[in-house]
């Protein structure tokens, strides 16, 4: 039987965060609804299996979400969370691509349903996928995650998305970078009184912890290296190695998305999100690929020092500053 409701359901009071007022109207509905409570979003539900194992299939306007998980009031508040994401995405990345149909996302319980479904779904990077330690992955506009704890999904889910959302929304080959950077941009957040993300990228707790190791052993991974990397290798690394570079990713993309008042490079930044994964992009980085006569640039570096800058040296001592800002710790 197919139900429509609500997202409206509590999560437990161990991953709902403090917020202000003020916070919460920004996400406020219109007309004469309260301000401080924000517009309803309805979904279907209904029955649905996987393998024997019963679930949930939850429809709203831009989603459709499959899951094996069992607790009910955690289940039915994903959709109200997915449509904040998107709309939080397409207010940094807008778009005039309407996704024809709802955004597919499966959330499985545990990690070997998750195994058992990508060795159906993606045969040939199956393996690759099955290395993640902890997360999902997103292909064919599709994002497949398993359940770790309440916090750490919702946070791989909003990670997810964004990969989801690029990709829909039709911008490909693009850097690992940006992409990686963008998704991890999103992972940090509040949960307001309907359990609805308020995005906080400076205080992602997932990432500074190995950004603040690599700054004290002096272990940064250099830039060129991180703007080259792809993060279907990274993902076969040591896991001190992966986490490393996520977090680098992570406080590129803050830096750069930095106001231009503070920020000589933010300008450049914003020039490249407007052209993303557009065929400007791959001319302009394409440019800079041909005149490389010692074959020694990739194309995520020639991205960068098409929109971003030439003076790699300089940047990151740059950047490296911003690090110890960023962390509170004491200027090297």
């Amino acid at each position: 039987m197919t139900r429509t409701t609500s997202s409206r359901s509590i999560f437990s009071a161990s991953v709902l965060g403090g917020l202000s007022a003020l916070l919460i109207v920004a996400l406020g509905g219109m007309g004469c609804q309260n301000p401080f409570e924000p517009t309803p979003i309805l979904f279907k539900t209904e029955d649905w299996t996987y393998k024997g194992a019963k679930g949930l299939k939850l429809k709203s306007d831009r989603y459709e979400i499959y899951s094996t998980c069992k607790r009910k009031p955690f289940v039915e508040a994903l959709p109200g969370f997915l449509e904040t994401c998107y709309k939080a995405y397409d207010e940094l990345l807008p778009t005039e691509t309407v996704p024809a149909e709802p955004l597919k996302t499966y959330l499985f319980k545990t990690r070997p349903q998750w195994e058992r479904f990508t060795e159906e779904f993606s045969p040939r990077r199956a393996p690759t996928y099955k290395r993640i330690r902890r997360g999902g992955y997103s292909e064919r506009g599709i994002t497949v995650s398993h359940y770790s704890s309440q916090r750490s999904t919702l946070s791989i889910l909003a990670h997810e998305g964004l990969h989801q959302y690029l990709e829909i929304t039709g911008r490909h080959q693009i850097p690992a970078w940006v992409n990686e950077g963008l998704a991890c941009y999103f992972e940090s957040f509040e949960l307001d009184g309907n359990n609805r993300p308020v995005f906080k990228p400076n205080m992602n707790t997932l990432r500074s912890p190995s950004l603040r190791k690599a700054l004290a052993a002096d272990s940064l991974i250099p830039l060129r290296e991180v703007l080259a990397t792809n993060a279907g290798i990274v993902v076969q690394g040591r896991s001190q190695r992966v986490q490393s570079c996520y977090a680098q990713w992570w406080s590129l993309v803050l830096f750069l998305l930095q106001p231009s008042s503070s920020n000589r490079y933010s300008e450049g930044f914003g020039e490249l999100l407007d052209e993303l994964g557009s065929e400007a992009m791959k001319r302009k980085a394409n440019g800079y690929l041909a005149a490389d006569t010692d074959n020694t640039l990739s194309f995520g570096e020639a991205v960068f020092q098409a929109y971003i800058t030439e003076d790699l040296e300089t940047f990151e001592s740059d950047y490296k500053k911003y690090l110890y800002k960023l962390l509170n710790l004491r200027t090297y």
